[in-house]
Formats: structure tokens, sequence, C-alpha cells
């Protein structure tokens, strides 16, 4: 458990590549760059479609935390670093602000099912590392969309970034959880049975496929999708 987050870092670095020069997520990042004479519409449609499937994810990996917190309590200390709903209903204000709840996008995302994950335990510690990772640059995000003359709202990024204010403790609190778990038996499911390699080589694994659902989320709207030039 040791080397889990350089780990994490080094062996998603390939997936977490493949994510962001996926559409809509390669578009949006260069429509917050330096690219400001680019056609609004279709800028709005790319940022409507992020926040779509970020909407999905969130609302997903929610989902797998609390159903961990409730099969492992031990695990809320680590879930309440998080403030799932409020993000959540940063990006409904978001998607209601460009006036854009769009039943038919939302059951499409949902119809994508959630991938075959190696653990409870090991799914919801990537889940968490993958979302508080997607914090990172929101700040940045935020302070670029202000500054074109679009108008996108923005509540999303902004919650986010106070997410990311999380990311020491967040290290820090799963350095000191999981072996006390892994050595007091608490993870008594025959199927969750770890050692610290075996529990730092699941998460890894699930973390990549949490970046392979994010891709497929992408992949399943009928938003009308922008291509890459």
């Amino acid at each position: 458990m040791q080397n889990l987050f350089s780990d994490l870092k080094t062996k998603t670095y390939n997936k977490h590549e493949a994510l962001e020069h996926s559409v809509p997520f390669a578009l949006f990042h260069n429509m917050v760059g330096e690219n400001g004479n680019e056609d609004h519409e279709a800028h709005r449609k790319n940022y409507l479609n992020v926040l779509c499937v970020m909407r999905e994810f969130h609302r997903r990996c929610k989902a797998v935390i609390t159903d961990a917190t409730e099969k492992y309590p031990t695990l809320q200390a680590l879930a309440n670093q998080f403030e799932a709903q409020a993000v959540i209903t940063a990006l409904d204000n978001d998607l209601a602000e460009l006036n854009a709840i769009n039943a038919k996008c939302m059951a499409e995302l949902q119809s994508v099912d959630l991938p075959n994950f190696e653990t409870a335990l090991s799914a919801t510690i990537s889940a968490m590392y993958v979302w508080l990772g997607s914090s990172m640059g929101a700040n940045i995000i935020s302070r670029r969309l202000d500054k074109t003359d679009y108008g996108f709202p923005t509540h999303y990024y902004q919650s986010m970034a106070k997410q990311a204010k999380a990311w020491p403790e967040f290290k820090q609190e799963v350095a000191r959880l999981l072996p006390v778990m892994i050595e007091s038996g608490y993870v008594e499911n025959e199927l969750e049975k770890h050692n610290g390699e075996t529990l730092s080589v699941a998460i890894i694994n699930d973390a990549n496929l949490w970046f392979e659902h994010l891709i497929s989320l992408a992949k399943s709207t009928s938003l009308p999708p922008q291509t890459l030039s």
C-alpha cells in the first residue's frame, strides 16, 4: 500500500490520456484554451456533452460509495470528504441554465452498464481517486470559462475546485485506513480478502475501468457530437 498513489498515477496514465483525447473532452479542453473565435453553438454542444457525462459519472460514483459505506462503515470518514450531492446539484444547475436537461440523453447514459469491478472496496477507493483526480484542474477550467464571452455557467467546476482541497487528506486517510482494515480482518467477504499487494492491484485495475467507463458514457449519448479536426 505504501506506493499506491504513485502506482495509480503511473499505471492509469494510458487510460487517463485516452480519456483526455476522446470526444467531447479533447474538444472541451481545446475550447477553454486559446481558441476564442470558434463557433459558440459548437462549443455549447461540447460543453453540454461534458456536463451530461460527468453528471452520470458522479451519480454512479455516489451510488458505489454509498453502498460501500453501508457494507464497510469504517469507510465513512473517507466518504465524508466528498460533497457528492452538492456536485450533482451544481451540474443540474448548469444544465438548467443551459436549458439542456435532456431526458433522452439521460436515459442513454443510464443504459451503459457499470464495469465488473474486482471488489466493492477497490471499486470505491478507485472511484474516489478518479473523482478527486478530475477535480485537480477544475479551478483553472472555471477561470478560463469565465474569461470567455460564451457566458457558460460554471457551478460544476466551482464545486469541483472546492473538492480538490480534500486531496491531501484523502491520500492520508487511505494510507491510514486500508492497512488497518486488512490487518484487523475487517474485509471479511471471501471475494474481498486482500493483503496490501492484492488490494493495490485491484484498486489500480478498477481505476482503469472507471476511466474506460467515462469514455463509454461519452460514446453513448446522441447529443450532437463534434468531431476533432
